[in-house]
């Protein structure tokens, strides 16, 4: 039940990313039930596939930032530090369940 909830607050938050003029990286930043800070994603085309959850599409110089937190003390609270970062020329992300297939020339780099 916890888990549909934070689903159902992930899918209900605006996601879509906004008009941009021709030519200009769009970008939208995702909610997740592991991490306190949303992932944010930018590349020149963003489409999403369905209805939430779905698989969004990012083509053209993806760039996916996941923040990198680890639960700790008492009451396993959360504490983020840095990011990973993704960049790859095209990637489809699964808002089920936080997968990421990407294409092309990929790197994975740690962000500080």
């Amino acid at each position: 039940m916890k888990r549909s909830l934070a689903a159902l607050a992930v899918c209900t938050l605006t996601l879509a990313a906004q008009d941009y003029p021709a030519g200009q990286r769009k970008s939208l930043s995702v909610p997740t039930t592991t991490s306190v800070q949303p992932l944010s994603m930018a590349a020149f085309d963003i489409e999403r596939e369905g209805l939430c959850p779905s698989i969004i599409h990012l083509k053209v110089s993806v760039e996916i930032k996941t923040p990198v937190c680890v639960k700790a003390g008492q009451g396993s609270v959360l504490y983020c530090a840095g990011y990973i970062v993704l960049h790859a020329d095209a990637a489809d992300f699964h808002e089920g369940t936080g997968q990421i297939d990407a294409r092309g020339k990929v790197t994975v780099t740690r962000e500080e």
